[in-house]
């Protein structure tokens, strides 16, 4: 063999070793690196990642100033933590583990209201669901330590089908021939009020676990229908840790649901939350709700209701969130023929511009089985439907300590059952903590 065909081969060589190594470099720098090396608390390697990881964003010192906060809490020097855990919280918004930082370190030293502050901003960051769940009820246990605590919220939602009814105005009757849909059972436009208060008190705290006393009031009213339906909750949430970063809520309850005045329903049962931390860009949450439901205005829809969820939140950007959520809803009733199957995907992402648009893009895909077939068909009934979501709110445009978030959404429902087919266009104002 040939110098010249040995050298080829050598130097073939060392660039393939050289890419090896340099692509091994590169995959070693990354976000789950820098947590590999915080959990194992080998801060200078830590600090190493970090510094790379910032260098490579050209954004400033900021996953150094988180890989500091962490080891200062670690190390119990909270005053220094919640310094930088700030700092990475401020320069980007969207990045959840500070919050926890900071919140813990908060707390720690007694200063409850900070502590509560972060939480509260940590909660207007993520949509509805089980991790913001787990958020909610440790920010209520934060505000009401030595004192009760008060909280209400009031949305109001215009919409072209406020009553998700059906939208034809005939149903096929097979060999009857078509018949007329009364009015009063067709899409209503209308305005959905929903407002509530709640008072909470804590009962007990330690290290691992906080109990609390919380009575809610819920009421919603129809302009379509008229309907005035008020509720009433009291619960008893247990908020305690599970391993070193996950947390757990499990709360008995009780409701009692009004309609006109009369009471129509009575639940008992239990809720209960779990978020999961699974590294600074990933993390998993989950809910179950278990009830024994009593309709005392109708018996047969009497029976045991089983709602669970599951989710997964992952950093896609700098300040760029992705969560998804997979829920199914099953309505056990008396009557066979009124029992339900509800399944839903969700998928939702949230941006934080530059400039401080904040905009949430969510889509949702769902059906729903039914134990009894559609009026004049054989089968069982079968529903499905697809709701889109877009959400905007702007950083500077806020009204106190609340930020006005304004969303669109529109709802697609399609059945073997006419009553079950319709569409919605609905607008609404919600108030979020600002941050």
């Amino acid at each position: 063999m040939g110098f010249s065909r040995i050298l080829g081969r050598l130097l073939l060589a060392g660039v393939a070793a050289l890419g090896t190594v340099s692509g091994a470099a590169a995959q070693t720098i990354s976000l789950a690196a820098l947590d590999e090396a915080i959990g194992a608390r080998n801060w200078s390697r830590a600090d190493q990642i970090a510094g790379q990881l910032d260098a490579q964003a050209g954004q400033g010192d900021i996953m150094a100033a988180y890989a500091a906060s962490v080891r200062h809490a670690q190390n119990g020097q909270c005053s220094d933590a919640v310094i930088l855990a700030d700092l990475a919280i401020q320069a980007v918004p969207f990045f959840v583990p500070p919050y926890l930082v900071a919140y813990r370190c908060y707390s720690d030293l007694g200063q409850s209201g900070a502590a509560a502050q972060r939480l509260a901003t940590l909660q207007a960051i993520l949509p509805e669901g089980p991790e913001r769940d787990v958020i909610a009820q440790l920010l209520q246990n934060e505000q009401s330590r030595g004192k009760p605590v008060f909280g209400g919220y009031f949305t109001a939602a215009p919409s072209t089908n406020v009553n998700r009814q059906t939208g034809e105005d005939t149903i096929d009757g097979g060999i009857w021939g078509p018949g007329q849909i009364p009015e009063e059972a067709r899409g209503q436009r209308g305005v959905l009020f929903s407002l509530g208060g709640s008072v909470a008190v804590e009962l007990a705290r330690s290290e691992m676990a906080s109990v609390s006393s919380v009575l809610r009031t819920d009421i919603r009213y129809s302009t379509a229908d008229k309907s005035f339906e008020p509720s009433f909750t009291a619960e008893l949430p247990v908020t305690f840790k599970v391993g070193e970063t996950a947390r757990a809520v499990v709360a008995p309850f009780v409701t009692l649901g009004l309609d006109d005045n009369r009471l129509d329903r009575t639940e008992i049962g239990v809720r209960s939350s779990l978020s999961i931390p699974l590294d600074s860009q990933q993390r998993l949450a989950f809910d179950l709700r278990l009830a024994a439901v009593e309709r005392h205005l109708d018996p047969n829809r009497s029976g045991f209701l089983a709602d669970g969820a599951a989710s997964y939140s992952t950093s896609l950007a700098r300040n760029v969130n992705l969560t998804t959520t997979a829920r199914a809803v099953y309505n056990h009733t008396e009557d066979e023929t009124l029992r339900t199957l509800v399944g839903t995907v969700q998928a939702r992402v949230d941006t934080l511009f530059d400039n401080g648009l904040l905009l949430g893009v969510e889509g949702t895909l769902g059906q729903r089985w039914h134990w009894r077939p559609a009026p004049f068909q054989l089968n069982d009934q079968v529903d499905r439907f697809a709701t889109g979501r877009v959400e905007a709110s702007h950083r500077d445009f806020t009204i106190g300590p609340l930020m006005p978030s304004i969303y669109y959404e529109y709802t697609n429902s399609w059945s073997d059952n006419v009553f079950y087919t319709y569409d919605s266009h609905d607008i609404g104002l919600t108030l979020r903590a600002s941050f």
